[in-house]
């Protein structure tokens, strides 16, 4: 499990700790010459460990040179990853106080200063610390409003509809689909996901590795075809869509990259159904404890983990009842209630080793995934297996990345749980409040159709293996992208330049 820093980092971010470290370097504007690449990199690898990420990440870059010009390449890679982790520690908090406060100011212009100094306290925002500043997350201001139903409804009544929701109720408080079910009313895509990767970012030597996602067949996603993946002459293993997580591995020499952009691409199609769950919790049914899927989904993993805070929260929510039914619902309206939806600084949570379940027991705040991943946390400290499955979600309109849960229940099968979605009826400025409740309550055993999955839970590992190198680990919605002569992270090129494109046939 990660661990590592988790118990010092969570300090940080929710005390704001300056970190002091006397005669040592506080900024990088101080890194001094040296010559010496093994003294340097040791600087770093301190600074690092202290907290101080900008003064690390221009160590490493210093001990990166000097390792380079020494013709020491191993020693240099090493450097070059310690300044990728640096730096993602850091590249989702853009804002100093100055910074946060003006970002709000001109957001929120009519909002009494009482209350927007409120916002930005530690434990209602999200904060961390280097060279001793304290620095806030760049979805401060987006958080602002989903933790303020009176602003988020404010802001959709003056745009004239509300996003996600109103492309949802559409499915959750339409007519039931004919069918028996549980899968009912399927549509099918077909999706293009491309990654055009600047000629700028591409040494002429080398080897550019990449992962590109594909989607799985499950339960409710099925007749998954690839249709093409270009260039095709570069795939080293797959298409893969039977397994956990849906991949095709490519490796392109750098050498015959010729001069300009490199596109790498995937076309697919698959049919997705809407679920619709009728459970009676009497039949709900009894765990073979000893079966592997119980097993492994009951068992704690790197994002998805088991502490003794963890179960105690989840008996708090569930209380006396025993029924793995009754207490999967309890857990999903107890987070409704309580833990309302945020965005989070995921890469820094990767970089640093801190679970997401744990970040979210602990802080409160979470997106789709992290909200994901904590109500699996509950179910798996209760004994009921759980995942947090996920790919995009493909409302017309609203196409993005998105994932949601899953619980298991003997007589039923895997039964869906989307706690955010279903929080999107607070954010309605005209919904009634029995149209907001049947909103929610769809959302628990039932799953609308406009779904693309790529893998059936978070933390699942690469195939072939990347082995050490610097990779987010967590979700794989967007392709991975390794290459050990590249000067730029490379995983962020390919986020910044990745784009899925679907439509319905």
């Amino acid at each position: 499990m990660k661990t590592g820093r988790y118990t010092l980092l969570l300090v940080i971010l929710l005390l704001g700790f300056a970190i002091l470290a006397c005669g040592c370097l506080n900024a990088e504007d101080n890194v001094p010459p040296s010559g010496d690449p093994d003294k340097t990199l040791a600087l770093a690898d301190t600074a690092y460990e202290q907290g101080r990420y900008r003064t690390a990440s221009a160590l490493y870059d210093q001990a990166y040179g000097e390792y380079t010009s020494a013709g020491n390449t191993s020693a240099a890679l090493e450097a070059r990853n310690g300044k990728f982790r640096a730096k993602r520690m850091i590249l989702e908090f853009p804002y100093n106080l100055s910074g946060v406060m003006t970002a709000i100011n001109e957001t929120f212009p009519d909002v009494a200063p009482v209350r927007k100094a409120g916002w930005i306290v530690p434990g209602e925002s999200q904060q961390i610390v280097s060279d001793s500043e304290v620095l806030y997350y760049e979805g401060t201001v987006k958080n602002i409003y989903f933790h303020n139903p009176d602003l988020i409804r404010a802001r959709m009544a003056a745009l004239g509809h509300t996003a996600i929701y109103d492309q949802a109720a559409a499915v959750a408080l339409g007519p039931v689909p004919p069918g028996d079910g549980p899968y009912v009313n399927p549509v099918t895509f077909e999706g293009t996901g491309t990654l055009t990767v600047p000629g700028d970012t591409l040494p002429p030597n080398g080897t550019l590795r990449i992962w590109l996602p594909l989607p799985i067949e499950t339960d409710s996603q099925r007749e998954v075809a690839v249709l093409s993946v270009e260039p095709a002459r570069y795939i080293v293993s797959g298409p893969d869509t039977t397994g956990d997580i849906g991949l095709v591995y490519l490796e392109i020499p750098l050498e015959e990259v010729s001069a300009g952009d490199l596109t790498v691409s995937t076309r697919f199609r698959f049919t997705e159904y809407e679920q619709r769950f009728t459970i009676d919790r009497a039949k709900a049914g009894v765990y073979n404890t000893s079966d592997p899927l119980y097993i492994a989904y009951t068992s704690p993993g790197d994002n998805i983990v088991i502490t003794p805070e963890m179960a105690a929260k989840a008996r708090e929510m569930v209380g006396s009842e025993t029924n793995p039914y009754t207490q999967a619902r309890r857990i999903y309206w107890y987070i409704i209630g309580n833990n309302a939806y945020s965005l989070a600084p995921h890469l820094m949570l990767d970089t640093a080793g801190i679970p997401e379940s744990s970040y979210m027991l602990e802080t409160g705040f979470g997106d789709c995934g992290t909200q994901s991943m904590y109500y699996a946390a509950l179910c798996r400290s209760l004994g009921i297996p759980a995942r947090a499955i996920g790919g995009y979600q493909l409302l017309p309109g609203v196409e993005g990345t998105h994932f949601w849960a899953e619980f298991y229940l003997p007589e039923y099968g895997w039964v869906p749980v989307d706690v955010t979605i279903a929080e999107a009826a607070d954010w309605s400025f005209n919904a009634t409040p029995g149209e907001r409740e049947s909103f929610r309550d769809y959302y628990i055993g039932n799953l609308d159709p406009y779904r693309f999955v790529i893998q059936k839970d978070v933390d699942i590992p690469l195939d072939p293996d990347p082995g050490d190198a610097v990779l987010f680990s967590t979700v794989h919605q967007k392709p991975a992208v390794l290459c050990d002569t590249c000067t730029e992270d490379m995983e962020l090129v390919a986020v910044e330049h990745w784009k899925m494109e679907f439509q319905r046939v």
